[in-house]
Parts: structure tokens; C-alpha cells; sequence
């Protein structure tokens, strides 16, 4: 486990991209095109989700801390202001995350159940015949 910046990153985990963003700072559709482009190494699976190896994030994590820090300091309100948004951001990307796998749900159930329905309505054909 990689300890950087007060940030543990197990490297033996996997992570998605909001986790990811969190860990690293970044916004999750960053941190989706960095994958993209390759810059981020992960495995796109077969629904389309990305894992990314704890390796990866500590890699990045490490690369990124090791560059200059800015000479120009945040202010502690402002600072705060960044986390608090950071935290909210990542609570809707939890909750989409939640609903996109609710509707996908929805969306097999309703599938099974037109096919049961064609499959009553083709009884029911036969029956009338």
C-alpha cells in the first residue's frame, strides 16, 4: 500500500473512475479520457465500465506529487469550498451510478416481460384459431 500526500492507495485493488478521480483530484470524466487516451492504464469491461489498477493510480498519484507545487497558496476558505464540492461531486456520481444500474434493470426486466407477453399473445393466437 502507497502512501502519498496522506492519501492510501492499495495497490492490489482495483478502482472505477469516480474512486479514482477521488483519490487523484481529479473529475471523473478526466480521469475516463486520460483512460481513453492511455494515459491512465485500465480495462474497459464488457458493460463498458473501466477498472484501473490500484498500480496505475499510485503511479500517477506519485508522478503528479512530485511536480512543483504552485508558488501562489489557496486560501483555507477556498480550500474547503474545493472539498465540499469535490465531496458533492462524488456523492451525485454515486447516486448516478446507482440509478444507471437501477434502470438497467428496469430496462432486462421490461425486456423479459414483452417477451412473455409475445409469448401469451401467440398462445392465445393459437387458441383462437
Amino acid at each position: 500500500m502507497a502512501l502519498v500526500s496522506d492519501v492510501k492507495v492499495a495497490e492490489d485493488d482495483y478502482y472505477s473512475p469516480p474512486q479514482a478521480a477521488r483519490v487523484l483530484g481529479l473529475s471523473r470524466r478526466r480521469v475516463t479520457q486520460m483512460l481513453k487516451e492511455g494515459y491512465l492504464q485500465g480495462e474497459q469491461l464488457e458493460n463498458g465500465r473501466w477498472k484501473i489498477p490500484g498500480a496505475a493510480v499510485s503511479a500517477l498519484l506519485n508522478a503528479r506529487t512530485e511536480q512543483p507545487t504552485p508558488l501562489r497558496s489557496r486560501s483555507p476558505q477556498i480550500t474547503k469550498t474545493i472539498e465540499e464540492t469535490k465531496e458533492r461531486a462524488a456523492l451525485q456520481e454515486r447516486r448516478i451510478e446507482r440509478l444507471t444500474d437501477s434502470l438497467s434493470r428496469l430496462f432486462d426486466r421490461l425486456e423479459r416481460l414483452e417477451d412473455r407477453l409475445d409469448e401469451l399473445e401467440k398462445g392465445l393466437n393459437r387458441q383462437s384459431r
